[in-house]
């Protein structure tokens, strides 16, 4: 697999990395055209242009409340308040194998995405939660940004699955 950015090889363990490039730092897509479990695309463009790749946004709903997704790079767009009772309801409920999550890898402290709505740069931070995500974050809209599998990541690791 060669990053669509710089034509560079990526190694099995870009997917540590989750899909940064060693290269030139920019992020690629993991899978080709899954979108998260629980995402459901419309038939509907938005206004918005993705985050991270400047693709336009398509409707979707992520567990029934109303998202944004990136079919080019699988990045998903939603509330604030929308992503924290997503992440409560999903941990509750997950049934499969905890996944000892990977250390963060410090480039994607540095990745900048921005707001859709203000243009603004989004907050780009840990998640202080269970997953070793890095999520990006605009206070001043209330919108999250999730990188392809950062979801998953915070579902699926070990600790606390209930209020």
């Amino acid at each position: 697999m060669n990053c669509a950015t710089c034509g560079g090889p990526l190694h099995f363990d870009v997917l540590k990395t989750g899909g940064l490039c060693p290269h030139c730092n920019s992020r690629n897509a993991l899978r080709s055209d899954v979108p998260a479990e629980g995402l459901d695309v419309l038939e509907l463009s938005t206004e918005s242009h993705c985050s991270r790749c400047d693709s336009p946004m398509n409707a979707a709903l992520l567990d029934g409340r109303p998202a944004q997704y990136c079919g080019q790079c699988h990045g998903i767009l939603i509330a604030d308040e929308d992503f924290a009772d997503v992440v409560w309801e999903r941990r509750a409920s997950y049934t499969g194998l905890d996944t000892i999550p990977e250390p963060i890898d410090p480039r994607e402290l540095s990745e900048r995405a921005f707001c859709p709505d203000c243009s603004a740069p989004m907050d780009c931070h840990p998640y202080y939660g269970p997953g070793n995500a890095v999520i990006d974050a605009c206070t001043r809209c209330g919108w999250i940004w999730l990188d392809s599998g950062e979801l998953e990541a915070i579902e699926s690791a070990p600790g606390r699955r209930g209020r």
